[in-house]
Parts: C-alpha cells; structure tokens; sequence
C-alpha cells in the first residue's frame, strides 16, 4: 500500500523542506497543487502572493472547488511511486485528498518565526494582510484537523526528527 502524504501548513511554515527531505530519504515524488496556478500566472506576468491566490480563487469559483485537486490528480494519475503533495491549504483540499487515503501532516510555527522565514525569500515582500487571507485562515483549520503534527519552531534536525517519527508511527500502522 503507498502512503501518499499531503502536508497542510500556512506560508513559511516548512512544507517544502518537508517534501524535499520525504523525497531524499523516504524516496516520496513532491507534487504542488500551486503549481498549475504559478504557470498560469507567470504567462501574464503576475506572479505576486496576492495574484496568485486571486487567481487560485478565481478558478475555484468557475470551475469548482476542487479544480486543482483534480487537475493535480490527472497529472499523477499514472505515478505508482509515493507522492506528497507540499501545500496544502484548503478544507476541500484536506477532504478531497482524505478520500483517496493521503496521510494529511499539519505543520505549526509560531507567527514571528514565519515572518523571519518569509523575509529571507528572495524577491518576497510581506504584506500583513495575506495572513488573514482566505487561504491561510484556512490551512489553520486543516492543520486543526490533521491526525499528525509537526511543530517548526526549532531547526532542520529537530525539524526531520519529527518527520521520521511521524513516518515510524505511519508505517507501523500499514
């Protein structure tokens, strides 16, 4: 059985050095529901958190909530590998992919410990008020209802410790 895994956090909370260190030593393949977003926003040039999001929202409406499930689930559609999927966000997220038996990872980190992350992005400007976004208020309540948690607040090694506890815990389960 695989152990597809997606990993719901806020920005700056760590996601994709989680899927980057599942995919050296777990052997996961990362997948970004963003990703069709950030392609289809850097065709015209927009590219900020703000138009992205925008974006994102837009095409939900349009479309159907779970647009970029799908859309992300057509592109892995024929990986027999493990996959984790580094940003997940939304409520229709979490319970499209609990539906098809992923593993949900909900990752905490203190506010201030965020922006600091945020700040050393290059090219990244913060604006306070895409901590309120829809987005973000919403990958809260998906990390609310995550089974495993991880707590960022530390550095890289107590950061993988926790990974490789979590992943211990989930494979004793199998």
């Amino acid at each position: 059985m695989l152990m597809n895994i997606i990993l719901f956090g806020e920005m700056g909370s760590g996601k994709s050095s989680i899927a980057e260190y599942l995919y050296k030593n777990y052997f996961y393949n990362i997948y970004s529901l963003g990703k069709k977003i950030h392609s289809e926003c850097k065709i015209h040039g927009n590219e900020t958190r703000e138009e992205l999001q925008q974006y994102g929202q837009m095409m939900r409406k349009i479309f159907g909530k779970d647009v970029w499930c799908r859309y992300l689930c057509a592109e892995t559609l024929f990986n027999e590998n493990k996959i984790v999927i580094d940003d997940g966000r939304q409520l229709n997220e979490y319970d499209y992919f609990i539906e098809l038996d992923y593993i949900p990872i909900g990752i905490i980190v203190d506010n201030q410990l965020r922006i600091d992350r945020l700040s050393k992005r290059v090219n990244y400007e913060i604006d306070p008020e895409t901590f309120n976004h829809e987005t973000e208020i919403q990958a809260r309540k998906c990390i609310n209802k995550c089974k495993y948690k991880i707590y960022n607040n530390s550095n890289k090694k107590e950061l993988y410790e926790q990974v490789d506890e979590i992943m211990n815990k989930i494979i004793g389960e199998i």
